[in-house]
This record gives C-alpha cells, structure tokens and sequence, in this order.
C-alpha cells in the first residue's frame, strides 16, 4: 500500500514537471490561427449613395401676382415641349380692346384732317411694318444663336439655312408693308403724317407690350419629359420664388453621388462606375463618370457633423429606364485600376509606430517581420514588400 502510494507521487511530480518545462520553454499548448498570402486582382474604389436623376430638370416658379387660372396635370404626366402647362389669370383682353379703341378714335381725327386718305389703311400699313420689324428683330437673333451652334457642331446646316431663309424673307416682307406706306400717305403733309405716325406707334408699342405680356401668363414646357413634381391648383397664387412644377427628362438620366470631398478629388471623368446595391439587387459594371461638379457644398450628417461634399454625375444608359426618379442607390467608382498584387487580411497586420508588421509560422516557430502596404479593399490589404505568396501569417491566436 504505501509503495503503491510512492509510485503514484513520483508519476505525478514527473508529468507535473513536464507540463512546466513545455509551457514555458516551448510551443505545444498554444493554437494558431493562420491564413496564407494569395494573389489576386486588386483596385481601389471609393463608395457611397447615389441618386437617380437627369441632365435635363426643368423648374417652373411662382411670381405672387397672378392666380393660377389653368392647369391639369399631374405627377408622372408626359408633356412635350412648347406644351401649356399652366395658365395665369390676367386682363390683358380688355387692355387690347381699350388700345383698339384709342386706334379706332386716331382713324377719326384724322380722316377728318386728311380728305381723301384711308386712315384706316394706313394704320394697318403702319401696324403690319410695326409687326415686320419685331419679327425680323427676333429671326435674326435666331439666326445668331442658330450660327453660334452650328460652329459648336450643335445645329446642323439645314438648320441655319432655314434660319437665314427666315431673315431674308421677313426683310422683304418688311420692304413690302414700308412701299405700301408710302404710297397711302404721299398726299399727307409732312407735319401731319409726323404727327400721326407718333401717335399711332405709341398706341401701336402699347399693343407690342401686352402681347409680350400675355407670355407671361402662360408656362409652356422646356422640353420633352415626365412631371415629377407639382405643389399649386387652380385658383392659387404661388408665392415669388416658390416651386410650383418640375419636369424631368427621362432621356438623360444620371445617378448623382455626393462624395466626401477628399474622395471627389480623386475621381476624373471617364472612371469606370459600378451600381452595386444588395438591397434593392441592383448591379451594373457598365457606367461611366459623366462629370465632376466644380463647386464643393457643406452638408450635415446623421450625426449633425458637417461635412465637406462634391457632386459627381454618372451617366446611365437608356435601358436603365425601371429605375425611378429620385431611387437612392449604393454606387463605386473605381479610382486605381484593378492589378495582381498579394493581399492578406487586415486583422492579420500589426500597426507600431507608423510602421506594419506581420507575424509569420515558419516551421513552428513565431517570426515578425516588416511590410509595405499598398490599397486597402473591403477586409484585406494589398502588399507591396515583405511577403511571397504561399507565406502562412497569423491571423489570431488563443492558448488552449
């Protein structure tokens, strides 16, 4: 019994030895979790949330001084361009007869003043080269703009022949209403047809006035599109300023994306753009970076922080129709082109005094050694020095 006991001890104190020396002079004990140095392709891209939009947004104001008299449209309603959309009450029917009458009482001084004369012909001489002469103002500066397109390669020549055609034909028309002028006031003296023709072109540039005005009590559409947004009725009177309709063309649609700007400045037009959003499984490689917007705008976060933002304007092409207006969507840009490189997991890497280590399992043994990093990419990093592919580095570990 007691030699029994003896053994015992001695086993005991034998195994308790051994467990001492190999948790303290050795390896076995400890579990480690590594990972191995692969290759890869690898390119640096910057994300964040976009919005569908387009190119082409047509807003339509209020100015506080007419009642909306008019107006049947709704949201998502097609118009096409030089549509009425809204109509504004005004007078401006009564104000055209009372010059009318003012013509009307002209004619009558005068044809008493000028036996044999056709005043009324020769108002209406008066009037058409007064009406002549507006048109001819405005063909040619339909002319100008038309030639500044055409040197742009924006018009094409047709266009601006029929612009010059236009011209032309309005000066002879002009001609013409001038020779019949004169022929009816040949036998007017000449301090009497000076007289007249000042007073008949100021009620005639009365007339001119509130006809251009009577544009402004229409809104006619921009352009051909898709009604996103409409805040008046009829009978209301929009306040200055306020938006009462907006129209979207949905042939020019973009996605918007307002980066912070330390990411913006890294983008260039031309940079392939990805719509890679899991939540609404949406994903497109075949975008394109439109335009950089030059002006940086502050905005306030969740968390009420401001931050510094630039717009970027990714095109979308036509058959990206089904995503609506205003859809928020999570977008990339790649900013460094996709490259083989190694990579390792960031959690493999250890950061000390602005250098990066990792910790390598050669033959059972713990070796630190020193790498150059390059993109970071989701949970892994890119290595540029310090490491070959195969290489096993640890991950964690954990004493068991």
């Amino acid at each position: 019994m007691t030699k029994k006991l003896i053994i015992a001890f001695i086993v005991f104190t034998a195994v308790g030895l051994g467990l001492f020396y190999l948790l303290t002079m050795g390896n076995v004990g400890v579990e480690y979790d590594t990972v191995q140095v692969t290759r890869g392709q690898v390119g640096k891209y910057v994300e964040d949330v976009g919005q569908v939009s387009s190119k082409n947004i047509r807003s339509y104001y209020g100015n506080g001084t007419r009642k909306v008299e008019k107006m049947n449209l709704e949201v998502g309603d097609p118009v096409k361009a030089g549509q009425v959309l809204i109509k504004f009450e005004d007078n401006l029917d009564l104000e055209i007869q009372k010059i009318q009458k003012q013509i009307e009482a002209l004619e009558a001084v005068y044809n008493e003043a000028l036996t044999g004369t056709d005043v009324a012909s020769v108002n209406s001489a008066r009037i058409e080269i007064s009406k002549a002469r507006s048109s001819l103002d405005s063909a040619k500066k339909t002319k100008d703009r038309t030639q500044t397109l055409y040197d742009s390669g924006a018009a094409s020549l047709m266009e601006l022949e029929d612009a010059v055609e236009s011209v032309d034909q309005l000066q002879s028309a002009l001609g013409i209403a001038q020779n019949a002028y004169n022929k009816l006031t040949k036998e007017i003296s000449e301090n009497n047809k000076n007289k007249y023709e000042a007073e008949i072109d100021v009620l005639i540039l009365s007339l001119e006035i509130l006809e251009k005005s009577r544009d402004l009590s229409f809104i006619y559409a921009d352009v051909d599109g898709i009604v996103t947004e409409v805040n008046t009725f009829e009978g209301d009177m929009p306040s200055p300023g306020v938006l009462i309709l907006e129209v979207y063309d949905p042939s020019e649609k973009v996605i918007l994306v307002d980066f912070m700007v330390e990411d913006a400045k890294t983008i260039k037009e031309g940079m392939q753009a990805e719509i890679d959003d899991f939540d609404l499984d949406v994903h497109r490689t075949d975008l394109k970076v439109d335009k950089v917007h030059p002006k940086a705008f502050i905005s306030l976060s969740e968390l009420s922080v401001e931050e510094n933002r630039q717009t970027v304007e990714i095109g979308l092409p036509s058959d990206a129709d089904l995503l609506a207006f205003g859809v928020e969507l999570s977008m990339k840009v790649m900013v460094e082109p996709e490259r083989e490189s190694l990579f390792v997991p960031i959690a493999s890497v250890i950061n000390e005094k602005s250098k990066h280590y990792v910790e390598l399992l050669i033959d059972g043994e713990l070796v630190r050694r020193e790498i150059l990093t390059g993109t970071r990419f989701e949970k892994n990093i890119e290595v540029l020095e310090g490491l070959s592919e195969g290489d096993q580095v640890i991950l964690n570990y954990q004493e068991d």
